[in-house]
């Protein structure tokens, strides 16, 4: 368990290293995990909407 704690201060510390370092790309790689999000959500929402107009 307190292995676990441990990894997500890695985590942390390194995101906000990465953060520091580059934060152009990390505005990046946010803003594509956002489209990324947001088109799966659309895609679910338009399978669930073709099956409602069946």
């Amino acid at each position: 368990m307190k292995w676990r704690k441990v990894l997500w201060w890695v985590l942390i510390v390194f995101a906000v290293y990465a953060i520091y370092r580059a934060p152009d790309q990390a505005a990046d790689f946010v803003r594509s995990v956002g489209t990324a999000i947001r088109t799966v959500v659309e895609s679910i929402a338009n399978f669930f909407d073709g099956i409602l107009r069946s």
